[in-house]
């Protein structure tokens, strides 16, 4: 195993799980002595280097995580922390062990520019942990809940999958709200997962776009009042029925050029369950109708931000006007 390892991904949820298997290898038993974890939000560079280079406590090796490693990255947080980047370099390039240090960063991409990239490429291990589709996700959920002695119904899966999103961390979170409701019982089913999961805030907004989208004005009001007591900002609910008109608009245009739901999903760097998503809805719709919304959405965007109007009765009758 290479002595610096990249572990990189956009679920930081899977990121952190390939990095705890990575570490119960090394450490099999808990090790306090030999085991760091640093934020480089929070802590130099520097510091996690000269770690890296004390000799382990009574062990082969010591094991340092890093979290936020975002100077792999073409990010630029605000920090307060100074980080030495030709220190990196030059650990990078010269580091051999024996500890090991996992680098934890939270993007798809690396920024390929960078000297450290490249020599990390180069020289040590980099893994690019893959956000689940639909079918590894579910496939996923069967797993864990056969680990319980628990199983879970084809429908009420699908819900599960619809109402979260397809989000891995929500569907980890209810998942285990199920296991704690069902208690005893065996079987997951439908009625169980309608009592207890909450509907996604992203899959509220689509379920709001559809209404829209198929006239069913009243609806589309009543959710939009449901989100508002939910503490939900106008501005920003109208930020992301912005972003799903433009979703639509995107697939639209992809679909007409031939690509697949997974080159789609590529192209736009999001999640194939929200191309899916999409994909069903734009069939029923022609771009021009899409660019009037999207044309309404920049309008009311302006108003919410200048006028003194009620910001909820803006987003109201911007729904009632479509």
């Amino acid at each position: 195993m290479s002595a610096i390892i990249i572990n990189h991904g956009v679920v930081p949820e899977l990121v952190a799980e390939r990095t705890a298997k990575i570490v119960s290898d090394l450490l099999p038993e808990q090790d306090d002595f030999n085991f760091s974890k640093y934020d480089l939000l929070e802590t130099p560079i520097q510091t996690i280097i000269e770690d890296a280079m004390t000799i382990p406590f009574l062990s082969d090796k010591k094991v340092i995580v890093v979290q936020n490693s975002y100077l792999f990255t073409g990010e630029k947080p605000r920090v307060t922390v100074e980080h030495h980047i030709d220190a990196l370099v030059q650990f990078v390039e010269q580091f051999t062990g024996p500890n090991v240090v996992i680098f934890e960063v939270n993007s798809e991409k690396l920024d390929e520019r960078k000297k450290i990239v490249k020599n990390m490429k180069k020289l040590h291990e980099v893994n690019k942990i893959e956000a689940m589709d639909e079918m590894a996700l579910k496939k996923w959920v069967k797993q864990e809940m056969n680990q319980q002695f628990k199983d879970i119904k084809q429908d009420a899966l699908d819900e599960l999958i619809q109402l979260t999103g397809a989000d891995y961390k929500l569907v980890s979170n209810e998942m285990h709200k199920l296991l704690l409701y069902i208690g005893d019982d065996t079987i997951v089913t439908k009625s169980h997962v309608e009592m207890i999961v909450s509907r996604s805030l992203e899959q509220n907004v689509f379920l709001l776009t559809d209404y829209i989208t198929t006239n069913r004005k009243k609806e589309a009001i009543l959710l939009l009042k449901d989100l508002v007591n939910m503490k939900e900002e106008p501005i920003k609910l109208l930020a992301l029925i912005t972003g799903q008109y433009r979703l639509f608009y995107q697939t639209k245009i992809l679909s007409q050029k031939g690509f697949s739901e997974a080159q789609m999903a590529k192209q736009l760097k999001i999640h194939p369950y929200r191309v899916k998503l999409a994909l069903r809805k734009v069939s029923r719709l022609n771009l021009s109708d899409i660019l009037k919304v999207i044309d309404r959405c920049a309008e009311t965007d302006y108003q919410l931000k200048s006028s003194y109007m009620d910001k909820v009765l803006i987003l109201e009758l911007f729904i009632l006007g479509i």
